[in-house]
């Protein structure tokens, strides 16, 4: 039996399989604070949550696969050419570091080839903040619950859809998930943040469906050959999408054609499907699945373990098989010369003695010379230790210095963007921090700039404010057409 372990802002899930069979589900609410995007604050409070809520729904804690929503996540398709399983793991991270801007010893990092038949070799490459993933883990543990599996929740959508060509979205309050799936492999994984608390459902639709617009036109762009059909389906799941209204508010905006989405297993009438996607989707991780009805091609799963990440020992060079010959060539030449090494040995023990007392005499020689050195010397050596210990005292100083601290700068700069904001870009250098991004309005850039000048930056400054417009949807016809939609697009210099 597998049990998939969703946390959430405000909210923990649990469900169970047998086979391809939901056995058993349940939540339990959190209290505020606790967990905020995607980092559990108080692990001690969210662990004895979790423990309570296995007691109750009586699951094993052996074989838990878990996942947080709005976990921070980078990722790419690295191109690789094929070669020896020795040499993938270097050449994998060299093309990482290229990719990434961000520091990759700041992440855990874990990757999956991917099915193919041409001379190059397709690795999907992921990585995670190492802060956030400990302590995941150190929840864990107050759970009694030891670390197994931990996976993306948008990954976790795409195998609960298990389709050849689709689009999974997610609709929680904590955060909303996009999937694209394309030719049986989920090309665009993204992950949004819904309007505030005050927002009605029809807001966040509107928001959901402006940043689908957005996603689209990405994979279109990013993947001419192979665009995703207006017929392609729009499965919909999350606690929000249970809301009456949501898929027809959403079919209204968006040309592709809205379904729930129906994991790939058996479970009763009563089950919740719509609230619990997610959560099937972690605990079908290590299931063989089959394809859904009507479906052609075949998905390819991207199965990682965010965990391997925290936990992968380098690997060591087998012994070369004349290696290994050498060596018993040369345990036998040392058993059949050790009798004359072993007489050798004596002489050479004689002649050090005598050496030693030699060089004894030449050391009394050497101080009764030095004495009278002594003094004129003592002064410059002092003045070079002293001169040494400023080196190393300023040379501590600038390994000690907070210039690295990437991490936190990007947290800073992240914790404080508001809601109807996002990012297309940050830039991080040892003094300046670029940012640039897309907002609803000019006063949520200028709210978003108030906010970073509270932090212990030197200076923030608004370089540039613009305004984009998408030209108008053709869904609603001729005699209907639909509105298009603007956005400010800025850009924001911050001075250490």
């Amino acid at each position: 039996m597998y049990v998939g372990l969703t946390i959430g802002n405000s909210e923990i899930k649990v469900l169970s399989v047998a086979g391809r069979q939901i056995k058993k589900w349940g939540k339990i609410a959190l209290s505020e604070g606790q967990v905020r995007d995607g980092l559990i604050l108080q692990p001690q409070a969210v662990g004895e949550a979790i423990s309570g809520l296995f007691k109750s729904v009586k699951l094993p804690r052996d074989k838990v696969v878990t996942s947080l929503a709005g976990l921070s996540f980078t990722y790419r398709f690295l191109n690789l050419p094929r070669m020896k399983p020795l040499e993938l793991e270097e050449a994998i991270l060299r093309a990482a570091r290229k990719e990434i801007s961000l520091p990759l010893d700041d992440l855990y990092l874990t990757w999956q080839a991917m099915p193919g038949k041409s001379a190059e070799l397709t690795i999907f490459f992921l990585g995670v903040p190492k802060n956030m993933v400990d302590v995941m883990v150190e929840t864990l543990h107050v759970a009694g619950i030891p670390p197994y599996l931990m996976d993306l929740r948008p990954l976790a959508l795409a195998r609960a859809a298990y389709r050849e060509n689709a689009i999974v979205v997610n609709l929680e309050p904590d955060c909303f998930d996009i999937v694209f799936i394309a030719n049986g492999v989920p090309a665009v994984i993204h992950t949004i943040n819904p309007r505030s608390e005050e927002a009605t459902l029809e807001d966040n639709i509107r928001r959901l469906a402006d940043e689908l617009t957005k996603t689209a036109a990405f994979y279109h762009g990013s993947h001419p050959q192979a665009p995703l059909s207006p017929a392609t389906p729009l499965l919909l799941a999350g606690d929000l999408s249970a809301e009456f209204p949501a898929g027809e508010m959403l079919q209204d905006e968006i040309e592709y054609p809205v379904k729930p989405l129906l994991p790939p297993a058996e479970y009763p009438d009563v089950f919740p499907v719509a609230s619990y996607g997610a959560s099937a989707g972690l605990a079908l991780k290590k299931v063989p699945l089959r394809p859904a009805e009507g479906e052609k091609g075949p998905y390819h799963d991207i199965n990682v373990n965010i965990l391997d990440g925290k936990y992968r020992k380098p690997r060591g060079r087998p012994v070369s098989a004349g290696l290994l010959f050498f060596s018993i060539i040369l345990v036998i030449a040392i058993v059949l010369l050790f009798p004359l090494y072993q007489t050798r040995a004596d002489i050479t023990a004689k002649n050090t003695v005598l050496q030693n007392e030699l060089m004894e005499i030449k050391h009394q020689i050497d101080i009764a010379i030095a004495i009278g050195q002594e003094s004129s010397n003592t002064e410059e050596a002092v003045r070079k230790l002293i001169a040494s210990a400023e080196s190393v005292k300023t040379t501590n100083q600038d390994i000690l210095s907070p210039r690295g601290m990437f991490s936190t700068d990007l947290q800073r700069v992240t914790g404080n963007l508001p809601a109807g904001a996002y990012f297309t870009s940050i830039d991080i250098s040892n003094d300046l921090i670029s940012a640039q991004g897309e907002a609803d309005n000019v006063f949520t850039v200028v709210a978003y700039a108030t906010a970073l000048e509270k932090e212990p930056f030197s200076e923030v400054r608004i370089t540039t404010l613009g305004e984009v417009v998408t030209p108008p949807s053709a869904a609603g016809g001729p005699e209907e057409p639909s509105a298009g939609s603007t956005a400010i697009t800025f850009s924001i210099i911050i001075l250490k």
